[in-house]
């Protein structure tokens, strides 16, 4: 006999077998079936896959794979539902990271250009000075004009 290969495409079927009945219905699953005598590593696989995530609380595995559709789109469960407008409300609620990102972006932007002004201009609090350094501005192609 030769070797069983348990594609992705079964662990749907495993997980179901494994959250209804257990890990030994799970088991005894992938050794009639399959003919797997070491049903471990598939486990083992399956927690691996990225799929899949497993809690051990509840000793149960849950599907992480969503489309980036699922989140926008209801289905007709969803659309019948008198909750569904809670959970709209509720995922209102989460932050959108996009301006905590582009926050984050203009704050570098703005470090590195005054970085780069830090090399020429130099402020003396203490004695209310400017001191700008017109060799090296010049020497980079820095014009100064003063007004």
């Amino acid at each position: 006999m030769g070797k069983t290969i348990i594609g992705e495409d079964v662990f749907p079927e495993i997980i179901e077998q494994y959250n209804s009945g257990g890990k030994t219905a799970a088991y005894d699953y992938l050794r009639c079936q399959y003919g797997i005598k070491h049903p471990y590593f598939v486990m083992n696989r399956i927690k691996e896959s990225g799929k899949y995530s497993y809690n051990e609380d509840a000793d149960r595995f849950s599907s992480t794979a969503s489309s980036a559709g699922d989140g926008v789109f209801m289905d007709l469960d969803e659309l019948c539902d008198r909750t569904a407008l809670s959970k709209t409300r509720q995922m209102e609620a989460v932050t959108d990271l996009r301006p905590a990102a582009m926050e984050r972006l203009v704050h570098e932007l703005i470090s590195d250009r005054l970085l780069t002004l830090s090399r020429y201009i130099t402020l003396d609090s203490s004695t209310r000075t400017i001191l700008i350094d017109q060799t090296s501005l010049s020497a980079d192609g820095y014009q100064v004009v003063a007004h």
